[in-house]
């Protein structure tokens, strides 16, 4: 990025005087990128398992052991307090049969191997334990306030899960392609707290995470579901085709500020996004306690993710 664009951020920041439009975006360095991080082989393994009518427990595992870091982090994963499993989990496949479940292992795995080639820095308010600590408890958030829905209006588990996970990608690849752009958003992320990152990113880069990260995942050819809500979780007046679970990652967003998890998020619709979703608030309030609750189990989890 020129010198001049970082030059007229923080001019913006400190005098009334500056120019309205930045002399450069990166809009022109993202459309000059020739390649963008492919999908991992362990993920491409796992993407196949999915349209695989036979799939089951042993597959999986056996996919997940050809990689030693993965097969640590299952099996520490199941033996969390998280889970209250009292026995000794050995395997990836005890911990599939046992604990986790076929689905939640496969979304989980899917997620950690998607997103280990994306090298950025595990400190900072945009950093991955930031990355992952949202995308936790999102998890677990999410899945709660989809079951506060009416049945016939529910998302599978699996699905608000992964969206859960990946909604941020972009921003663990903005930091792998563009760690000094990545650099001064943190910074300005740091010094102004009560400002929305999504605005933030506009104003300083000319590009946000919601763009980035659909692009990798279009890239990659994951699910046009979680592709829609990646690039659309901070407008809660798309009305796609797949909007309410875009409405339900914005509330679930909007929720987790209180806890102050993940970004300033624009909270002015929550009102309007729960009374779509046909959510009791009180539900609302109930499922924020309860993650708050297991808080500790979660960001215990997230060194875990990181291998720390």
């Amino acid at each position: 990025m020129e010198p001049s664009l970082i030059d007229w951020t923080f001019q913006c920041i400190d005098s009334k005087n500056a120019p309205i439009n930045p002399p450069a975006d990166l809009r022109t360095a993202v459309s000059q990128i020739k390649q963008l991080p492919p999908l991992p082989g362990i993920a491409t393994r796992i993407m196949k398992l999915a349209a695989d009518p036979l799939a089951d427990a042993n597959k999986l595992a056996a996919i997940v052991e050809l990689d030693p870091l993965l097969t640590t982090q299952v099996i520490r994963w199941a033996s969390s307090p998280l889970y209250g499993y009292k026995g000794k989990i050995t395997s990836v496949h005890d911990a599939i049969s046992r604990v986790l479940g076929y689905q939640f292992v496969f979304d989980l795995v899917l997620g950690l191997s998607a997103l280990s080639p994306l090298k950025a820095p595990i400190e900072g308010i945009i950093g991955t334990r930031a990355f992952w600590t949202h995308a936790l408890a999102s998890s677990h958030l999410m899945s709660d306030l989809n079951k506060k829905q009416p049945v016939e209006d529910r998302f599978a588990t699996q699905t608000v899960f992964f969206v859960a996970l990946m909604h941020n990608i972009g921003l663990p690849l903005l930091a792998d392609q563009f760690p000094k752009e990545f650099k001064i958003l943190s910074h300005l992320a740091d010094t102004n707290p009560t400002l929305n990152l999504y605005s933030l990113e506009k104003f300083a880069l000319g590009v946000d995470h919601t763009e980035l990260g659909s692009w990798l995942l279009k890239s990659w050819d994951m699910p046009p579901e979680v592709v829609e809500v990646v690039y659309h979780h901070h407008n809660p007046h798309y009305r796609g085709s797949h909007y309410q679970l875009n409405l339900l990652t914005y509330l679930s967003d909007s929720l987790l500020t209180r806890l102050n998890i993940g970004e300033n998020h624009e909270t002015n619709n929550i009102d309007q996004v729960i009374q779509e979703l046909q959510i009791n608030p009180v539900d609302c309030d109930n499922a924020l306690t309860k993650l708050q609750n297991e808080l500790d189990n979660i960001k215990a989890m997230v060194g875990i993710c990181l291998n720390s």
